[in-house]
């Protein structure tokens, strides 16, 4: 049989534990969590290349005005807005 190395995963308090000796929920939450962070990350990918491409005064002037424009009221602005 082939030598492994021995993986760990590090827990909400710092423990470590090998992963072969995780049962199959703790495995599953686990799999479940690097999934949620995946998605996470390509968000914030994806907000990172934005702020990018939107970089110079003039652009986040126009930008700004194109959303004032597509909205209209000032309740729909401030709605878009709280969740920037």
């Amino acid at each position: 049989m082939k030598d492994y190395k021995k993986v760990f995963w590090t827990m909400k308090d710092g423990i470590k534990i090998n992963i072969d000796d995780m049962d199959i929920n703790h495995l599953r939450n686990c799999l479940k969590m690097v999934v949620r962070q995946i998605e996470v990350n390509q968000i914030q990918k994806e907000l990172k290349r934005r702020e990018d491409f939107l970089n110079g005064e003039i652009a986040l002037q126009m930008y700004d005005q194109m959303i004032i424009e597509e909205f209209g009221s000032d309740e729909e602005y401030e709605y878009f807005n709280a969740g920037l």
